[in-house]
């Protein structure tokens, strides 16, 4: 979609698309829960899915009201505003979607989260591309998403993930519990966000939306890196949680460490990858004077890395359930991000943006090692 963006809209409406995506994302994070995570990594089933999905609506309701009031404050014009709220309404469906594969994941059906993903990422490129092509207005692409993602929540998410579930018997006491077991985990994935976006806001501050855009842009190839780390990490958690419930503390670090071992070689590829080929993979992804961020490129690269690793770590830390303890550690994670954001971008330009993603993801896995030995402690406690 950024792609699409770059060849057909230009860096400044790829500016304002990044720009709607890092004020609704936190707040969209927020809300999401990591319901997912709470629903699958639940193997004995203590809550009904009825009660997972009464928070998810809730927060998401919630959410979506947050966001429209954002886009309100922070749209600089009508149509942005528009824009900013569509970005959030595709965002919301997602997470309400997300609820679902918590339910088809703990049973084990990861072949029909994936086709559903794999349809979700199709319809919505080529719906944006064409929406684009047809009538050059970001506000009608980013439409065009938000319905195709609303329609697959109906149609395919919903009764795939419900199937075999109780939808029934939901109780005030039972979403009470979820909840308190989630908002922990809502917390720390907005603070993840955060960590993604702080860059931007303030490269944004200080050098506009035109290189806000450029640094998305190239930032992106992160992202699709981070696809493949939760993909790895969405698959092997509900067995890290079993390991976990049944204190096969030698069994949860293998698995840990071949998870680590397959993000790392992913991390070293993508870098190699760049320093190798980052003209040519800009120019072709984007357009030929993208080229010249071929540098940038190999700098957030090489910041995917240690984020990969935190990415990985952060499945584990979450199958032991160790859901408290991440929000201060997250918290500090951004400030460290924020504060090195800060110092950093003047400085350096869109490279510090890089630079500060480094430094905030290693700070992220030293407090995720702490926390896992903590826990894998426990474990080996006599019962």
């Amino acid at each position: 979609m950024l792609s699409l963006l770059a060849k057909l809209g230009g860096r400044a409406m790829l500016g304002e698309f990044a720009l709607a995506v890092a004020i609704t994302a936190p707040v969209a994070m927020l809300a999401h829960l990591n319901l997912r995570a709470v629903l699958a990594t639940d193997v004995s089933g203590q809550r009904r899915f009825g009660d997972y999905l009464a928070v998810r609506f809730a927060a998401s309701g919630l959410g979506l009201a947050a966001i429209a009031a954002l886009a309100l404050a922070a749209g600089s014009s009508p149509e942005i505003s528009a824009v900013i709220f569509l970005v959030g309404l595709s965002l919301t469906s997602e997470t309400v979607s997300d609820a679902y594969y918590g339910a088809m994941q703990r049973r084990d059906e990861m072949h029909r989260i994936a086709r559903s993903m794999m349809a979700r990422g199709i319809l919505s490129a080529a719906c944006f591309g064409l929406a684009l092509w047809a009538w050059s207005s970001l506000l009608i692409a980013a439409a065009a998403v938000a319905l195709i993602r609303l329609a697959l929540l109906i149609g395919w998410d919903r009764p795939a993930g419900a199937s075999g579930e109780q939808l029934d018997g939901a109780s005030y006491a039972g979403a009470r519990a979820v909840l308190r077991h989630a908002l922990p985990l809502g917390a720390v994935l907005m603070l993840v966000s955060l960590n993604t976006n702080l860059p931007r806001y303030v490269i944004e501050h200080h050098m506009g939306l035109a290189e806000l855009g450029a640094f998305a842009a190239v930032a992106s190839f992160v992202t699709a890196g981070s696809t493949i780390v939760n993909a790895l990490g969405q698959s092997a958690t509900p067995r890290l949680a079993r390991f976990a419930g049944h204190h096969q503390t030698r069994e949860f670090l293998g698995l840990v460490g071949k998870l680590g071992l397959l993000v790392l070689c992913l991390g070293l590829a993508g870098a190699l990858a760049s320093a190798l080929f980052g003209r040519f993979i800009l120019s072709v992804a984007y357009r030929p004077e993208y080229a010249s961020y071929a540098g940038l490129l190999v700098a957030v690269m090489g910041a995917a890395i240690p984020a990969y690793l935190a990415g990985a770590l952060g499945y584990a830390v979450t199958a032991v359930r160790a859901f408290d303890q991440q929000v201060p550690l997250f918290i500090v994670s951004a400030l460290v991000c924020g504060g090195a954001s800060w110092l950093l971008v003047p400085v350096y330009g869109l490279p510090g943006g890089a630079a500060a993603m480094a430094i905030a993801a290693l700070a992220q896995i030293s407090g995720q090692a702490f926390i896992l030995r903590r826990a894998l402690r426990r474990l080996e406690a006599p019962q």
